[in-house]
């Protein structure tokens, strides 16, 4: 019997969200890839955490070293967001826990709102106008957003650090 390993194609700067369904015909997990433009959206068995972890490693490292990495410089214990990429503005926030295999991931840089739908559900609304409703609490979405910003500034901050330290080595160098 052969076996048809499913190709998908890695995230990218356009990519929205990556969400985690239940598979009914099959016990486990399928994600379904939201881009900024409708038409390039797919489907993939593949859990969002192969999905993820598939486009970390294209970039030079995997999901679990960018998640330690981003709860070592941040303080984010639980669900803490990751930079796949800070030159394209890859940053990235789970709903839910990042190990697990239904894990929602939502593009920081595409959210232009968030509104309330009940205590147990919130919808998205990103910058193109497309938008999604999901199981999670308003305040949780909403705090989800401020730890990713907290985190994007930390980043940023952490690489100027390096950057001017670099410049001064450079400088004494030169005598």
């Amino acid at each position: 019997m052969e076996v048809v390993v499913e190709q998908f194609f890695e995230l990218s700067p356009s990519t929205l969200a990556v969400i985690g369904l239940p598979n009914e015909t099959r016990k486990g997990y399928f994600t379904r890839v939201l881009d900024y433009d409708e038409t390039f959206d797919y489907e993939t068995a593949y859990s969002t955490q192969r999905v993820m972890d598939y486009t970390c490693r294209e970039f030079g490292i995997s999901l679990r070293g960018l998640i330690e990495g981003a709860r070592k410089l941040s303080g984010i214990t639980h669900k803490p967001p990751i930079a796949i990429d800070r030159i394209s503005g890859m940053y990235f926030f789970p709903v839910e826990s990042p190990m697990k295999k239904s894990c929602t991931w939502i593009a920081h840089s595409h959210v232009s709102k968030v509104e309330k739908q009940d205590p147990y559900n919130c919808t998205i609304i990103f910058k193109n106008g497309r938008n999604i409703t999901l199981d999670i609490s308003y305040a949780s979405m909403i705090n989800q957003l401020y730890r990713t910003a907290q985190y994007r500034y930390l980043l940023s901050n952490r690489v100027e650090d390096i950057i001017e330290h670099a410049h001064h080595v450079a400088e004494r160098q030169k005598f």
